[in-house]
């Protein structure tokens, strides 16, 4: 490849410590005190959980009636083999890349977590830059890591629907097995053309179309490049490779799926990559996971979510029996006919990454000093030293040097 991620090595007591930088109150809070007090509070529940959840790297809680178990939960990792859909999720591994052996100290340092509640509360979806340092050979190896995720909030907690976690770099066909495939399952074939279509309006198609994709602060693009990040009004600007469609897990978010107003998409697209310097053009099996909620087209950007809300009532919501009956249906329509006119499902945060094998990541990371990636054993003999590789720059940032011993 001709260029590389940013992967920094430094000497341990060189690596700034720091903690993890607390999310924010999200901008499209509503004005109201006690509702502004109830999102603060869900907001730093869900934090707390997240930063937790970095340390511990335990299995998640998959007890939930807020997702169709037909479509379930899902982890996607960096490996081509990461891939864990419901009930694998139980027995899933770490959801770190590499093979360590369990002595080996490790860190996990947040930089930029963001985190945005739904408009009507039931779901939260998150985005976070990790810094997963790895201490050997009296160093510290700093590989920077992308996560995104989705939350159900089902009663007094919440619940993970999927992770997706990726390590960027540029995209290009590398020999190596084929990724663990994704199955389809879906709540209908009417519901998956339907957001398959604001995908190819507001993501794969130039220009976007701004009627179908968010751009407020809650709105991110990821592309499988370390570069390839757009927030707000920028993901207008997102490009990504030419490619379809393949293998995809759509559901939502609640208890009855016609009131949902946050949907989900985790699958797999096969990316068209152009000829680059060095490597030949060809298709390359991209993982990709996608967060859309249902708004008013007329104020699909605005920053208050009563006025981009299209949830049922809430107190209808809590009268209504897991499966409404005809009669709870026509009796709601009147309600819901005027809303549900002037809303449209909106795309608000999309995911793309290409898997990487051990092998390669701990090739750009270590370099020379690699012996095994599996597991990792590195050359720490005398005046042996492990160099970060000449890397590409975060578009409009400068890349900071290097350190060796």
């Amino acid at each position: 490849m001709n260029r590389l991620v940013i992967v920094l090595l430094c000497l341990t007591a060189g690596c700034p410590g720091g903690s993890s930088k607390p999310a924010a109150l999200p901008k499209d809070s509503t004005s109201g005190s006690e509702d502004a007090a109830t999102l603060a509070h869900m907001l730093s529940e869900l934090e707390d959980d997240i930063l937790t959840s970095y340390e511990r790297d335990e299995p998640p809680d998959l007890d939930t009636g807020m997702i169709d178990p037909r479509i379930g939960t899902a982890r996607i990792g960096a490996g081509p083999d990461d891939v864990y859909i419901a009930g694998d999720l139980a027995r899933a591994p770490s959801r770190w890349p590499l093979e360590l052996d369990p002595s080996t100290p490790t860190r996990v340092r947040s930089k930029r977590l963001e985190i945005h509640i739904a408009a009507d509360q039931t779901a939260a979806w998150m985005a976070d830059e990790l810094s997963w340092r790895i201490e050997m050979c009296g160093r510290t190896a700093v590989i920077p890591l992308r996560i995104t995720a989705l939350y159900a909030h089902d009663g007094d907690r919440w619940v993970p629907v999927f992770e997706h976690l990726s390590f960027g770099f540029p995209p290009a066909p590398i020999d190596t097995p084929s990724p663990k495939p994704i199955k389809t399952a879906v709540l209908s074939g009417d519901f998956r053309d339907e957001l398959s279509g604001i995908l190819w309006r507001g993501l794969f198609r130039t220009p976007h179309d701004p009627l179908v994709a968010a751009q407020d602060p809650s709105a991110l693009v990821l592309g499988p490049d370390a570069g390839d990040e757009w927030h707000g009004a920028q993901v207008q600007k997102a490009r990504m490779p030419a490619g379809k469609l393949e293998d995809r897990r759509v559901g939502t978010v609640g208890r009855i799926p016609s009131d949902a107003t946050i949907a989900y998409w985790v699958g797999t697209y096969i990316a068209d990559i152009p000829a680059q310097p060095g490597v030949p053009a060809g298709k390359v099996r991209m993982r990709v996971t996608h967060v859309f909620e249902k708004r008013r087209p007329a104020t699909g950007n605005a920053a208050s979510p009563d006025t981009r809300s299209c949830a049922v009532d809430s107190k209808d919501k809590a009268d209504k029996p897991n499966k409404p009956n005809k009669s709870d249906k026509s009796d709601r329509s009147d309600k819901e006919n005027g809303k549900a006119a002037d809303c449209r499902w909106m795309l608000v945060q999309s995911h793309m990454s290409q898997p990487i094998t051990d092998d390669e990541l701990t090739k750009q990371v270590f370099g020379t000093a690699l012996i095994s990636s599996k597991p990792l054993e590195l050359d720490c003999s005398e005046g042996a030293r492990v160099r970060a590789p000449a890397v590409a720059p975060r578009r409009g940032v400068l890349p900071p040097a290097a350190q060796t011993p």
